[in-house]
């Protein structure tokens, strides 16, 4: 078992590097007129990935920042600093959490696409005519994350703060106007964009993720299940880990 494990974490990163391999012969291939550039492509992905997730995105941050301020409150009212939790939840929000909502939602949705496009036999119609599959399909949705994962990530933080702010309010008595003066004095701009710069990194590593586990669907539908089920865990599973590899870069 842990040979076959090792071989297949090896199989794991050539299959990475060959689609970004691809997807970087792809984007040389639009910027030096060898290949048309299909903007309509890219933005049908912002919609996809960044418009219709922006309602669930909204709604898990806002709740995940009201668990976080009721418990960071409840836990600090012992000590008489409950006010401090208008602090402990602005950073936790700003620097780590607000990010990591974006992980599963994107990711899946890629891996079943192109799997829906392997099991069709769409891709093998692809290589036929001479289209590199990566390029056609991988590269736009690299670019489409990296465009709108650093907005996805903004917007849950400002749902994050807001879910806090209500919840302080509520369970505390925190007015907003101390809510406020309280991210004032404890968010600078680097606790800001420390949280929206991992956003690109994890784009492209969400997107690597999806397309490879698409990229090995089967022709049956619980390959497909499977393969999706793979990829939302590997992209947490990654994206965390790159968190935490920040948060130590940054401490």
């Amino acid at each position: 078992a842990t040979g076959r494990g090792s071989v297949a974490v090896k199989d794991e990163m050539v299959v990475a590097l060959n689609i970004i391999g691809g997807a970087m012969v792809g984007g040389v291939q639009r910027l030096t007129g060898k290949t048309q550039i299909r903007p309509a492509a890219i933005f049908a992905q912002v919609e996809q990935m960044g418009l219709r997730a922006v309602p669930i995105i909204f709604l898990m941050s806002f709740l995940i920042g009201a668990i976080i301020a009721q418990q960071g409150a409840f836990q600090l009212r012992r000590f008489g600093g409950e006010l401090y939790a208008v602090n402990l939840a602005a950073i936790l929000i700003l620097r780590e959490i607000g990010v990591l909502m974006i992980a599963g939602r994107s990711g899946s949705a890629i891996t079943a696409e192109i799997g829906s496009m392997k099991m069709r036999e769409e891709i093998d119609a692809l290589h036929v005519i001479g289209l590199n599959p990566i390029g056609v399909l991988v590269f736009p949705r690299l670019v489409a994350l990296v465009i709108v994962l650093p907005l996805l990530a903004f917007i849950a933080n400002l749902a994050g703060l807001l879910g806090a702010m209500l919840t302080l309010n509520m369970y505390s008595g925190i007015s907003f106007a101390s809510f406020g003066q309280g991210v004032q004095y404890s968010v600078d701009m680097f606790t800001v964009f420390s949280g929206v710069i991992k956003a690109p990194f994890m784009a492209v590593m969400i997107g690597l993720i999806a397309s490879a586990e698409g990229m090995k669907v089967g022709g049956s539908a619980e390959s497909l299940g499977l393969r999706v089920t793979a990829s939302v865990v590997k992209s947490i599973f990654l994206v965390i880990l790159m968190d935490g590899l920040f948060a130590i870069f940054y401490a």
